[in-house]
């Protein structure tokens, strides 16, 4: 897949990782992701996690990212493993709507990717292109206490604890608690100094 990817679609590699643009190929994975295959939805936010949704209006919604403008800085990829197989993504946001607190999230998808270190991989160099563009001073990234995948590649890349809130999130019957994480960018050029 890799060498049919477009000329202008955005791409970076890492290793055994290829981040790059949406293409129309991944409306199909995003069906399934969202509908059959949701395993994933159990660890990122699952208090928000939605019953199966409409396919006509996801196709709809998918088409629209697709097509819309891109920004010059990326701030969602798509993730593949060199063989081009879609895993997953990474992508930003802000904190409750906080400017000051962008903080980046990861998917994988299928578990049969999962303990490959291949999220370190897809996180590392997300977090390089962003700090390189010279787009964010902080990057941030947000968990739950039961999600200890999540929590130990946070800290693998550098990022460091520096909010907690108590018996914050209800999921599957027992609390767990708001975790916040600052990038230590100094500690995270110090272990990816290949990505300089």
């Amino acid at each position: 897949m890799q060498n049919e990817l477009s000329e202008n679609v955005f791409k970076i590699y890492n290793q055994d990782i290829l981040l790059r643009d949406m293409i129309s190929e991944d409306i199909d994975d995003y069906i399934a992701w969202n509908t059959t295959e949701i395993e994933w939805q159990d660890w990122d936010a699952p208090w928000e996690k939605e019953e199966n949704e409409n396919i006509e209006e996801l196709k709809k919604q998918l088409s629209q990212r697709l097509n819309r403008e891109l920004p010059i800085i990326r701030k969602r990829l798509e993730i593949c493993n060199v063989n081009g197989i879609h895993m997953g993504w990474v992508s930003s946001y802000y904190i409750d709507g906080d400017k000051e607190k962008f903080a980046i999230g990861i998917d994988i998808i299928n578990n049969k990717f999962r303990g490959k270190k291949l999220g370190e991989l897809a996180v590392s160099l997300f977090i390089s292109y962003l700090l390189k563009s010279e787009y964010m001073l902080d990057i941030y990234t947000q968990t739950w206490s039961g999600n200890d995948r999540m929590i130990n590649l946070a800290e693998k890349c550098g990022f460091e604890l520096v909010d907690r809130e108590i018996n914050f999130r209800e999921v599957r019957g027992n609390m767990y608690d708001n975790l916040t994480f600052k990038l230590n960018k100094e500690v995270f050029w110090n272990r990816f100094k290949h990505l300089k």
